[in-house]
């Protein structure tokens, strides 16, 4: 694991503040993701697959709705995936400093 240094004129003020931003904002990531599993669990429910079959199986020509349910449940699925990665780094930050 990579280890970086910041400097401030108070880190006793910065070190805290700079927690509660990564704290909120992992929280903020997590309600997304939350409202994000809610909208593919209703496609995954449509058409009984999981979003993970319908990128890698599937094509806008299986769904009766088309190209646009399609660019929705895809969009939806990356939007997720980046959501996950974006908390998983988020919750990887350790504070090392003495």
């Amino acid at each position: 694991m990579r280890q970086f240094t910041l400097r401030a004129t108070d880190p006793d003020k910065v070190i805290p503040m700079l927690q509660d931003m990564i704290q909120g904002e992992t929280q903020r990531l997590k309600h997304s993701l939350m409202r994000s599993k809610k909208r593919l669990d209703q496609y995954e429910t449509k058409y009984n697959i999981s979003s993970y079959v319908f990128m890698t199986e599937w094509a806008a020509e299986d769904l009766p709705g088309g190209d646009l349910e399609y660019i929705e449940w895809a969009g939806e699925f990356e939007l997720a995936t980046r959501l996950q990665e974006r908390i998983a780094v988020l919750e990887s930050i350790e504070n090392v400093s003495p």
